[in-house]
């Protein structure tokens, strides 16, 4: 007996819709499982790209302070021991044989001596009050503004206070440092750094897109999330390579003050000789003795000029000719070597 047409329609439509929603299941499931792939690999890709950030960052601040407490050693040491030094020298005058080049006037002396000696004093104030009073990046600030910048508007008293403000004025500097509001600095205003003309948000919060349950759509805002997550890459990736140019860039100069230093204590060690022997009037000297002196004073304007050296603009970026003044002092202290 033939079955009835109509329950056989019915079970045929049934068999449909449960295949239609068999395969609507199976297509959600598939969704949700890309999603949640996706969004892992990432989270994974930023995390990867912010942590080799993070340790630019750090790094590039270490170096800063290191470099910086290089520069008030320096100032508190061999520029103070050469001051004191010099100083005890009459009738100074830099012509003749003893004199090679043009390096420096003998007029200005006086003045060149005057302000180390400023510098010296500012140095020793901060070294006095401690290392640990250089709260706020002022340490690192140190290392990466020249000195007359640092301690322009510093009078008595107010030297490290003055190095703590360039710090949280400096674009750079408060990020790596923090970026503490409470050092009235720029802080990471808004969540966003700008380094070398990168936008640059500190962080970003994918976990947040993986969802329990997952659609096509869902999936669809994911791969739209996926360029953003790029675009925030590279710029992690860009604002790396800027703090990699910092950091070797203040490694430079710590080693080109660290090596010129070393020259400067022999020759202020050779000048203390020759006031030994022959008492403090340079006209007595010989022509050997006064080429020492001469020496001393031009890597102490050497010092001066290294010391001095800005790395780091107002807007924190590298100093566009910063390449070319390490070159240019490296040549001026391989000058004096020759002797």
């Amino acid at each position: 007996m033939p079955l009835p047409l109509i329950p056989l329609v019915v079970a045929g439509v049934a068999a449909a819709s449960a295949a239609v929603a068999g395969k609507k299941g199976y297509d959600s499931y598939q969704n949700m499982q890309e999603t949640k792939e996706l969004a892992q690999q990432l989270e994974s890709t930023y995390k990867s790209a912010y942590k080799k950030f993070e340790k630019s960052r750090d790094n590039t601040n270490d170096d800063f302070e290191q470099y910086g407490l290089l520069k008030l050693h320096i100032l508190d040491g061999s520029m103070k021991e050469f001051v004191a030094t010099f100083k005890q020298i009459k009738n100074v005058h830099f012509k003749g044989e003893a004199v090679t080049d043009n390096f420096a006037s003998s007029k200005d002396i006086e003045q060149f001596v005057l302000n180390v000696e400023k510098q010296v004093v500012k140095a020793g104030q901060v070294m006095t009050a401690g290392i640990a009073s250089l709260a706020g990046g002022g340490l690192a600030a140190m290392g990466a503004i020249g000195a007359t910048t640092t301690f322009a508007a510093a009078s008595t008293g107010t030297a490290i206070a003055s190095l703590s403000g360039i710090a949280a004025q400096n674009a750079t500097l408060a990020f790596l440092g923090g970026g503490a509001l409470s050092a009235g600095g720029l802080g990471i205003a808004g969540g966003t750094l700008v380094l070398g003309g990168i936008a640059l948000a500190p962080a970003l919060a994918i976990g947040s897109l993986i969802f329990a349950s997952s659609t096509e759509k869902k999936l669809e805002e994911m791969y739209t999330k996926k360029a953003e997550v790029n675009r925030e890459v590279e710029k992690l990736k860009s604002a790396t390579n800027v703090m990699a140019q910092i950091n070797r860039t203040t490694r430079n100069m710590h080693d080109l003050a660290e090596s010129t230093n070393d020259l400067f204590v022999n020759t202020i060690n050779k000048m203390k000789v020759v006031i030994d022997r022959n008492g403090n009037d340079f006209r007595n000297y010989s022509t050997e003795e006064q080429t020492i002196i001469h020496n001393s004073y031009k890597l102490a304007t050497i010092m001066r000029d290294i010391l001095n050296t800005t790395i780091l603009n107002e807007q924190g970026e590298l100093m566009p000719n910063i390449q070319s003044v390490i070159t240019a002092e490296k040549r001026k202290v391989s000058a004096v070597q020759e002797y």
